[in-house]
């Protein structure tokens, strides 16, 4: 096993970091697709010479299966059928080869590499803040390897989440002060709210975790009173100012771009075809008359219909039952299945960057492992 490590590392780097997107949009198309055939090979690669194996996550699987199957029903863009295979087979050498990964992975694994994902936001702010623009992306919030700032937030925050298994007190200070800093850079609404009930629930298990707060208090302070504002969108600091001012919170900042508006372009499409859905690509499509679900939830109704979508809200019902059940000595699942539920509702790229249905497959393995050996789990 021990010469499957770089291996491991390499691909944990790749998948977890976006690193085929990063490199599509940075280099081009050529280092693009280079490193996506390269994470699938490596996956299939590990998965072969890996031992013992792991069996792979059958309700992934089988949620996979149905989606792109139903979703093929009316799939009418004939010129990219490629895509759609290409797609497809990607997605499910990862439901079905990355359970063995994640088995030989460990907590500390997955923190040390979402870690370097929160320092490239902190160097996209401070060092190349002029990057986003020279590359069409959103100017004014942070991302790094991430490109979206609303993906780089949820990266943040499961980072911040599995800083709670860290053994070192100062390495899980220190990493939450960083994914803490890092987050804010990317202004995500959702990571502000998201990171205060982490904190709220933490240190209702807790009074030791009274210092995440402290450090999000220090975090602000730098941020406020370090950091050049004039590199940050000014609508979105100004609101993220506001709740920590004498001030009134800037609600209508706060609403504004509202997602809920945004699914509700969708619900007449989505009823009109609920049974197979409108297929493939349909709702993830930003159109001049439509500007892409960003829910996971509607997304799958609305592509592949209402069987891969029962199928998905059962297996993230028994993970959030489940992880509930380990909180007492493993509440970092249960901050990691809020945090990937969470972000399903904000965004739509659960088939093609595929930290969600990662870290989905850790908690349910973990889950596992617990009901067979709760006694043997250690990091």
């Amino acid at each position: 096993m021990r010469a499957l490590e770089p291996i491991k590392y390499i691909l944990l780097f790749l998948l977890l970091c976006n690193i085929p997107a990063y490199s599509l949009v940075y280099f081009g198309p050529g280092l693009g697709a280079t490193t996506s055939v390269l994470s699938s090979l490596l996956l299939i690669i590990y998965f072969a010479l890996a031992k013992p194996k792991h069996k792979p996550p059958l309700p992934f699987i089988i949620f996979g299966l149905m989606f792109f199957c139903f979703s093929s029903f009316n799939y009418s863009e004939v010129d990219t059928t490629n895509f759609f295979i290409k797609e497809f087979s990607r997605f499910m050498i990862v439901a079905f080869c990355s359970a063995t990964l994640l088995y030989h992975s460990k907590t500390s694994d997955f923190f040390f590499i979402l870690l370097i994902g929160a320092l490239s936001i902190i160097c996209n702010a401070i060092l190349f803040p002029e990057a986003n623009a020279e590359h069409n992306l959103v100017i004014g919030r942070f991302s790094g390897f991430f490109l979206n700032p609303n993906y780089a937030g949820s990266a943040c925050l499961i980072g911040f989440a599995l800083s709670y298994r860290i053994n070192s007190r100062y390495i899980m200070l220190a990493g939450q002060f960083l994914f803490t800093f890092a987050g804010i850079l990317t202004l995500s609404r959702t990571f502000v709210i998201v990171w205060l009930l982490i904190n709220l629930i933490a240190i209702y298990k807790s009074r030791k975790n009274l210092m995440a707060p402290l450090i999000g208090v220090g975090v602000l302070l730098v941020v406020f009173t370090m950091t050049d504002t004039k590199i940050f969108a000014s609508n979105r600091f100004s609101a993220l100012e506001s709740f920590f001012g004498d001030g009134p919170v800037e609600t209508e900042t706060l609403k504004e771009d509202s997602r809920t508006d945004t699914w509700a372009m969708y619900y007449d499409m989505i009823t009109d075809k609920p049974l197979f859905g409108h297929g493939f690509m349909k709702l993830q499509k930003h159109t001049s008359e439509l500007p892409g679900v960003h829910n996971t939830y509607l997304l799958v109704i609305g592509e592949g219909g209402i069987v891969p979508f029962l199928i998905l809200i059962g297996i993230y019902f028994y993970l959030l039952i489940k992880s509930y059940n380990h909180f007492g000595s493993h509440p970092e699942l249960l901050y990691i299945i809020l945090i990937v539920m969470l972000s399903m509702t904000t965004s739509h790229t659960y088939f093609f960057i595929y930290n969600n249905i990662l870290f989905s497959i850790y908690v349910f393995i973990m889950i596992k492992k617990l009901k067979a050996m709760p006694s043997l789990i250690s990091d």
